[in-house]
């Protein structure tokens, strides 16, 4: 270890994965691995005293979640910056994370050129995210009337057909029927649309989608 270079922490419960970020981080200059955790509880009991630069942390563990366990570090460890790497690019998720203490936010799909720039930019005062949860975080807080019109991308095209029934006034069941799929993918659809449009129920849902 020289001096000056980058430790980092790895927290993922995928043996793979751990290994695959151990090793991208052994061999780039500049930065060290400095602990590896199967879990939030492990991470918990052995970062105390001395801690890394960076912990990249998975959100999906077992036990306690990356979440909790970033929300616990962040109060121990202060001058350590977190990132979040998970398959998961959901709103719920990413706001929790960043609320919790995260400073980045990247996806699983991210190349290995683009993990060791995350932690560059972390190290450097900046706040990485891959494009879509960036996207989704300036979406957010956006003005509402800048949000009341979506472009095609926000909703996918069987999103936009339930939507449509939705405003012709049908029921779940009556949805599942017209579109040949079940209720539940009814459901699932649904809440989906809540959650891209930032509303509670579906006279919000239809009122954002046509800016009324």
């Amino acid at each position: 270890m020289k001096k000056g270079d980058l430790l980092v922490s790895i927290v993922e419960d995928d043996t793979t994965i751990r290994e695959t970020l151990h090793s991208l981080f052994i061999f780039e200059d500049g930065m060290e691995p400095f602990s590896v955790h199967s879990n939030a509880e492990d991470a918990l009991l052995r970062l105390h005293g001395s801690f890394p630069d960076v912990v990249i942390m998975d959100i999906n563990l077992p036990g306690q979640s990356g979440i909790d366990c970033v929300r616990q570090l962040s109060e121990r460890c202060k001058g350590t910056q977190f990132l979040m790497y998970t398959v998961h690019d959901d709103d719920h998720r990413v706001f929790e994370a960043l609320k919790a203490g995260a400073n980045g936010y990247i996806l699983k799909s991210s190349t290995p050129d683009q993990i060791l720039e995350a932690v560059r930019e972390l190290a450097q005062g900046g706040s990485p995210m891959s494009a879509h949860v960036a996207r989704r975080v300036v979406q957010h807080f956006r003005p509402l009337h800048e949000r009341s019109h979506l472009s095609e991308d926000d909703l996918s095209e069987r999103e936009h057909a339930v939507l449509e029934l939705l405003a012709q006034g049908l029921l779940y069941k009556e949805i599942a029927d017209r579109l040949g799929i079940a209720v539940g993918t009814v459901k699932q659809h649904i809440h989906r649309i809540y959650e891209k449009l930032h509303v509670q129920n579906r006279t919000e849902a239809v009122n954002r989608y046509f800016g009324r």
